[in-house]
């Protein structure tokens, strides 16, 4: 087996991109050229070759240089140097396995709860809104000599509506291929039990508290399912 190749040689200690080289090798012979120069030949025997990061360092007779070749795999396989640098070595296994392809180093996805953590947090506020709604006055107020009944006694719904919300945060954790349908459907669910309780009933100072906490955990609720969170996994 023979090869011929084109490259740069650099001496050792130089600077530059080098002299522009064309290296002949065969079982027995190395020998460089460039241009109409002779810039080495050497008995296979007699020449010392480690490879590098890129290309190969090369001892002969006394001398040492650089030698980065246009196919350093076929110069490395040819003096069957086994050594090799983590880049050459990608070349070869990409050389013998052509479906290999040379790539950067694709980053592993790490699996992230923000989004099941974040309807949790919005279905919390739900449900604590409920609670403070149970613990306000349920009293009457008149307007106009009109008596309207207080928000306190749809507390349960909100406890409700909010337990439902954390309960697909877990469905979203576990990967459940429905989780987005369950979380829109609890989160719809919520929303309209709020602006219905908003506009048919009278709310009370001690209501307010309650009512802010469940505006709360309708917006974070409605900003994890717009802003796409959710990942494919979980659709």
């Amino acid at each position: 087996m023979a090869v011929e190749l084109d490259g740069k040689v650099n001496m050792r200690g130089s600077a530059g991109p080098g002299a522009t080289v064309r290296v002949f090798a065969d079982p027995k012979r190395l020998k460089i050229v460039s241009g109409n120069d002779l810039v080495g030949d050497w008995e296979r025997s007699e020449v010392g070759i480690v490879a590098l990061h890129d290309g190969f360092s090369i001892r002969a007779e006394g001398e040492e240089f650089t030698l980065v070749t246009e196919d350093d795999v076929a110069f490395a396989e040819e003096f069957g140097i086994v050594a090799v640098s983590p880049r050459l070595a990608r070349k070869m296994a990409a050389r013998h396995n052509p479906e290999a392809v040379e790539s950067k180093p694709v980053p592993i996805e790490i699996s992230s709860n923000l989004a099941a953590i974040g309807f949790a947090v919005a279905g919390a506020l739900v449900v604590l809104g409920g609670v403070l709604l149970n613990m306000s006055p349920a009293e009457e107020v008149s307007r106009f000599g009109e008596f309207e009944s207080s928000g306190s006694e749809f507390w349960v719904a909100f406890v409700v509506g909010g337990a439902l919300m954390v309960a697909a945060a877990f469905v979203m954790s576990i990967g459940t291929p429905v989780s987005r349908l369950v979380a829109t459907v609890a989160l719809f669910a919520v929303v309209a039990m709020f602006v219905w309780t908003v506009s048919t009933t009278e709310a009370n100072s001690g209501e307010l508290t309650a009512y802010g906490f469940i505006a709360g955990g309708v917006v974070v609720g409605v900003a994890v399912l717009v802003a796409g969170s959710l990942r494919s996994r979980d659709f």
